[in-house]
C-alpha cells in the first residue's frame, strides 16, 4: 500500500479552513477561504488528475463529515471530484456527537 498526503497550505504554513470563512473558526482564526480565490481550471484539472490515481481516502472526522455532507449533491458522474465511489477510512479519536 501507498500512502500520499495531498494537503493545501500556505507558504507560510496554514493550511486550517481553505475553503470557507466559516469552515474553521477554532482559536479564533478569521482567514478562513484563503484558498478560493486560487482556484481555476488547472487547479480543477490537477486536483482531478489525483482523486483519478486513488484507490481511496484517509480522512479526518470534520473533513469526512464536510465530505459527507457535499457528496450527495454531485449526482453528475463526469464531475471531476464525484468521490463516492472511493472507499474512504475516517481516523477520529472523538465521535461527531462530541462523544
Amino acid at each position: 500500500m501507498k500512502i500520499v498526503l495531498t494537503e493545501f497550505v500556505t507558504l507560510d504554513g496554514v493550511s486550517q479552513g481553505p475553503g470557507s470563512p466559516t469552515e474553521d473558526t477554532s482559536n479564533d482564526f478569521t482567514r478562513g477561504g484563503w484558498l478560493v480565490p486560487y482556484l481555476d481550471e488547472v487547479f480543477v484539472r490537477r486536483t482531478s488528475d489525483w482523486l483519478g490515481l486513488a484507490d481511496g481516502l484517509l480522512l479526518g472526522r470534520r473533513t469526512y463529515e464536510a465530505f459527507a455532507r457535499d457528496w450527495p449533491q454531485i449526482t453528475d458522474p463526469n464531475d471531476p471530484y464525484r468521490t463516492d465511489e472511493f472507499i474512504t477510512k475516517v481516523r477520529s479519536d472523538q465521535h461527531s456527537d462530541g462523544g
